[in-house]
């Protein structure tokens, strides 16, 4: 969000942000007026630690014991009336059919692996102009739709996760500040750039601009050991993610706004 520059303005006494990073760009932005910024990290990430290898999905565990690696494919939402559908350019239902197709294609290319598809919502499912993708879905024996909308349940299943496919969500970032790999489908049918546009996660090889760049690129970080992009995965860490102390953030946020307002 910070780096929609005109999209997002922040005036507030005291702001927690994700990291160092973050905070040195937001002094040096004329979009925000803030007094106190204060770099904790992304305290949803918490629940990545929580349930990584302790809280692990039913649909994971039988994948994992057959062998399989394990996608999480994170979709966005769709609107639910075809008329506000032309309106949306990255929530229309063509968008939303050439990301699951792409999902499809590669399940077809990854035999080894187990795909599980959750995107923000899933009421499109009964809309009829979704049947034709949906019969090619179920026709899949490696990818299923996660209906478990429970709190907290995606953090379940991308803890456990080998590679995430997102859609740009903060789920995605908090993945990434945990070192598990992420890589962004960031085009549609009709656009090539969506959030790289503000931002391309430097190194831009996170974003995947066309179907070929993402089936590459998830091979490497699936199979390949010497992966150079797992090198740049774990180095955003020490950039982008980068906090001086790590630990519980809700319990570092809590405590900090506890000792603001004892001061008065």
């Amino acid at each position: 969000q910070p780096f929609f520059n005109s999209y997002t303005n922040i005036i507030v006494d005291t702001y927690y942000v994700a990291s160092e990073f973050v905070a040195n760009f937001i002094k040096k932005s004329k979009f925000f007026d803030i007094e106190n910024i204060i770099p904790v990290g992304q305290y949803r990430s918490d629940y990545i630690s929580l349930y990584k290898k302790k809280i692990i999905p039913e649909e994971i565990s039988k994948a994992k014991e057959n062998g399989k690696k394990i996608i999480i494919a994170l979709g966005y939402q769709t609107v639910n009336n075809w008329f506000e559908s032309y309106t949306q350019p990255i929530l229309n239902w063509t968008a939303h059919i050439n990301f699951l197709e792409d999902i499809v294609k590669l399940s077809r290319h990854l035999n080894d692996t187990f795909i599980i598809l959750r995107p923000k919502s899933i009421e499109w499912i009964t809309n009829t102009y979704f049947k034709s993708i949906l019969n090619k879905i179920n026709d899949c024996e490696n990818i299923v739709i996660s209906n478990n909308y429970k709190s907290f349940y995606a953090y379940k299943l991308c803890a456990n996760a080998d590679l995430i496919i997102a859609k740009h969500t903060s789920l995605a970032d908090e993945c990434l500040s945990h070192e598990i790999p992420v890589l962004f489908h960031d085009y549609t049918h009709n656009l090539k750039k969506n959030v790289s546009l503000a931002f391309d996660y430097s190194p831009s090889g996170l974003m995947c601009y066309n179907f070929e760049e993402l089936l590459e690129r998830s091979k490497s970080l699936l199979f390949n050991n010497s992966s150079k992009l797992k090198n740049e995965i774990a180095a955003l860490n020490k950039t982008i993610y980068h906090v001086k102390e790590r630990g519980n953030i809700k319990n570092k946020i809590i405590l900090d706004c506890m000792r603001i307002i004892q001061n008065g």
